[in-house]
């Protein structure tokens, strides 16, 4: 059991090198200034086109030609800008929830320049360094090991290692499973025990190793050389550059963390504490409709429970300091909008189990709150950096608040039910489709399913464990039959997709959606619709995709008269971009990450009402 602790150890966090490598490769169209596109007094540059082209999927556009993609990316681009033009005019921005979550955000770019600043810029790596890790760089060792809790013990076995016992003799007498463990440069996070091992000689042992509370004697039974790896190549030295700058990151880190908290004990208000726990349970629990013991697999906290809870709790006491800190009291508002930034799993619905859970969920709040508030003390809140990511994502998130506000006002009556009922009875040309849908509100979620897809995995079996559509859990995702002319961007997506092909991720609201077309059939006049009430869900979900579709796109062009586009296609043309789809992280220092980028909402339909309009005398 003890050598479970040795896969805590053989492991080294790169999250360091993931962010200066993303830096490193923006920083390269730093120069790519050039105007694309103007919309009212705002404007897209190539340098904002190939970022957000290049570091996120673009997969929902009408054509697989390049240059067509361009386009349609540009447009759907020009249509978010127009979006946040009106929020901002409309005063969007002022809102309370609005002015929390881009606060929430900002804390983000606040934290990570003071790890550039404490952390980052003080990494130095030495000629001597390098060359001792391009040597051991190709190694690959082979060990035996003893494991063991107890001191005395591992002592005892120690000693009779030295009077000749053999190694595995005493593994059988201890009941250590005699298990070759290989060790790669890097791959151990202790770096004293690395220099160790790496100096013994073939059938050495070391003495007796404590790391994370754990005794360990190793002997070394092999020294492999890794023949992918060629000691004279650029690569072999990327990752031994990559490795020290990891440890020296770690260790530079957890020394400022700990001048930072030293003499710090911050605590919680805990009848706060149980309020939001309590609030938040009852939500999780009528949102996924099953009893504690009925969970099949963990739950994920949506940005939409953390707004019900919100409504829930008095204003009173969502204003009150929930943690005391200085210079001022952080408080539940504080911590239900940093809620909203995290990806939180809850295994188990039972109160005490939840409250564990959302425990540690308020520790890391407390830590990333002091990190970022020294950034805020030291005012790199002010830095270009900050307030250019800030404005990327100021004006995504707007479009999306006042897009979804539009589509809130959308209203799906009886009476819509009825006549789309009997449209589809008489409609005999009609095509029905059935799909099944994968509908998550995080991006994260979205990654690890296009990755299981591209290795095989049942698109089913991902609806069963990734899909968040409340109605359409039990059925693993399946819509059933409906009109594909009536179902808005979905529906015509599906019309013209062929049974089996998968299309995704399309931006819907509340989150994102990739779905496989299942099957589609001309529809019967004769056939006798028989309507469950969850079918009735499905088709006011559809007739409100559907009218969304519309309104939006009406309004998008709507805007554009008002803000006024103009479009550069030439220097458009001329733009290189990947035809790679690749979904990129930002990771930030101090932990957490984001996408790099926003992802860019298909909405290109707009420019041909609005070109055409603008061609007519």
């Amino acid at each position: 059991m003890y050598l479970n602790q040795l896969e805590r150890i053989i492991q080294a966090t790169t999250s360091i090198i993931l962010f200066v490598l993303l830096s490193n490769f923006i920083a390269l169209a730093q120069n790519e200034s050039d105007v694309l596109a103007r919309i009212g007094s705002d404007k897209i540059t190539v340098e904002e086109f190939q970022n957000r082209f290049d570091f996120m999927p673009h997969l929902n556009y009408s054509d697989s030609n390049i240059d067509s993609i361009k386009k349609e990316f540009l447009y759907s681009l020009i249509a978010e800008k127009l979006w946040a033009l009106e929020a901002n005019e409309t005063l969007f921005d002022t809102i309370p929830v609005i002015k929390n979550s881009l606060k929430s955000l900002e804390k983000l770019f606040v934290k990570d320049e003071l790890y550039k600043e404490k952390v980052e810029s003080q990494i130095n790596i030495s000629a001597d360094e390098i060359a001792a890790g391009l040597k051991r760089v190709t190694r690959v060792l082979n060990f035996y090991i003893i494991a063991l809790s107890d001191s005395a013990t591992i002592f005892d076995a120690y000693g009779s290692l030295t009077k000749g016992f053999a190694f595995d003799s005493i593994q059988v007498q201890l009941n250590i499973p005699i298990k070759v463990h290989s060790v790669k440069y890097g791959s151990l996070e202790d770096e004293t025990l690395e220099n160790i091992l790496y100096l013994l000689k073939h059938g050495e042992f070391t003495q007796p190793y404590r790391s994370g509370g754990n005794w360990f004697i190793f002997k070394l039974i092999g020294d492999e050389i890794d023949n992918s790896i060629d000691p004279s190549k650029e690569h072999a030295r990327n990752i031994v550059l990559k490795k020290l700058k990891d440890r020296k990151s770690q260790k530079i880190g957890r020394a400022y963390l700990n001048t930072l908290f030293r003499g710090k004990k911050i605590e919680a208000d805990r009848n706060l504490f149980n309020l939001i726990s309590n609030n938040l349970l009852s939500v999780i629990k009528n949102r996924v409709s099953v009893s504690n013991n009925q969970m099949g697999s963990e739950v994920q906290l949506l940005e939409s429970d953390i707004y019900k809870v919100m409504e829930l709790i008095n204003q009173s006491d969502i204003n009150s300091p929930f943690i005391e800190m200085d210079p001022y009291p952080a408080t539940v508002s504080d911590f239900l909008f940093y809620a909203i930034y995290q990806k939180i799993y809850f295994a188990s619905l039972d109160s005490l189990r939840f409250k564990q859970i959302l425990s540690g969920v308020v520790k890391k709040f407390i830590e990333d709150e002091v990190i970022a508030r020294e950034g805020y003390r030291l005012k790199l809140n002010n830095l270009s950096s900050v307030k250019h990511d800030m404005a990327v994502w100021k004006g995504y998130y707007l479009a999306e608040v006042i897009m979804n506000s539009f589509s809130d006002s959308i209203k799906i009556t009886d009476q819509d039910v009825k006549d789309y009922l009997g449209t589809n009875i008489t409609n005999a040309d009609g095509f029905m489709i059935n799909i099944a849908e994968i509908f998550t509100p995080s991006l994260e979620d979205i990654e690890h399913v296009l990755d299981e897809l591209k290795s095989g995995r049942d698109f089913l079996e991902l609806s069963e464990k990734y899909n968040q559509r409340e109605w359409t859990k039990r059925s693993k995702g399946l819509w059933g039959f409906f009109d594909a002319y009536k179902e808005g961007e979905i529906g015509k997506i599906a019309l013209e997709m062929s049974v089996g092909e998968v299309y995704g991720p399309l931006k819907v609201k509340d989150g994102y959606s990739i779905f496989k077309l299942i099957d589609k059939k001309i529809n019967k006049t004769n056939e006798k619709k028989v309507i469950s009430a969850d079918s009735l869900k499905f088709i006011k979900t559809k007739l409100a995709l559907g009218k969304m579709d519309e309104l939006i796109n009406k309004k998008t062009v709507e805007l554009a008269n008002k803000y006024k586009v103009e479009i550069d296609p030439n220097l458009l043309s001329k733009v290189e971009v990947s035809p790679l789809n690749t979904f990129t992280y930002r990771l930030i220092g101090f932990g957490g990450k984001i996408a790099a980028f926003p992802i860019t909402v298909p909405m290109y339909e707009w420019f041909k009402d609005y070109n055409t309009k603008k061609e007519i005398p």
